[in-house]
């Protein structure tokens, strides 16, 4: 594998399209196949096979584009690796948990039984999306502080939209996700603290001929999260779910 041949913005671009499929279609797959068992339990069940080796090949490429390049200290390279496990291991921890518990909750009528509902309802809205929401971030810290060890890069400007269409992508899941699962107090620090730390020395996006595509992709991303974020807190004075409101 050549590093001249890596392209991260194709690799970028298909990061945001499985975190935006796999975060947010099994909610509209509703049909049984299996009763009790859905077409979004399934997809869901893959989700976590399907983001992290994603997210895994992309580190490994970042990775390697950087391997034989010096940095003035390896403290984010040694940090990478050390967040990226962890990363997996809270966003399959805490997917399972949102899986299993989700498909559980309707199962049970609120008011026939008012307690196994609501143990389903912390599960599902609030313990498994602070776990899962804590993974998602890991895994972007992890790739940000992998690409600090590569210079920057050539880009086209198909390169530049690319990396812009999946860093919507990411952006728009993030904000949904935090709204939907709750939670919004984790979810808007740790969007902040992304733009900090993506931004580096760097608080502009252009066309230019070089960039970091990776810090580029979680700027954007971040930056986009927090907008949508302060829309719906101002529109709704408060973060109300998509399906409180009836949309999902």
């Amino acid at each position: 594998m050549k590093k001249e041949k890596i392209d991260l913005g194709k690799w970028l671009a298909l990061f945001g399209v499985i975190i935006l499929l796999f975060h947010l279609l099994p909610a509209f797959l509703t049909r049984y196949v299996q009763e009790p068992i859905t077409d979004g339990d399934v997809m869901d069940f893959i989700t976590p096979f399907a983001v992290i080796a994603v997210a895994f090949l992309l580190y490994s490429r970042i990775y390697h584009i950087g391997s034989g390049t010096l940095t003035p200290s390896g403290l984010p390279d040694r940090l990478s690796k050390i967040i990226l496990g962890l990363g997996f291991v809270l966003y399959v921890e805490g997917h399972g948990i949102h899986l299993s518990a989700n498909s559980l909750a309707r199962l049970f009528d609120r008011a026939q039984y008012p307690e196994f509902y609501h143990a389903t309802y912390f599960f599902d809205e609030i313990f498994s999306h602070y776990i899962w929401d804590a993974g998602v971030f890991l895994i972007s810290l992890a790739l940000i502080f992998a690409c600090y060890r590569i210079p920057p890069q050539p880009k086209s400007a198909k390169n530049f939209y690319l990396i812009c269409g999946g860093a919507v992508m990411y952006g728009f899941t993030f904000a949904a996700n935090g709204i939907e699962g709750q939670p919004v107090v984790f979810v808007i620090p740790a969007a902040l603290v992304g733009v900090v730390v993506s931004s580096g020395n760097r608080f502009r996006i252009s066309q230019e001929s070089k960039t970091n595509p990776v810090r580029m992709f979680f700027l954007l991303g971040y930056a986009i999260s927090l907008i949508l974020f302060a829309y719906w807190g101002i529109r709704h004075a408060g973060f109300p779910q998509f399906s409180e409101l009836g949309w999902i």
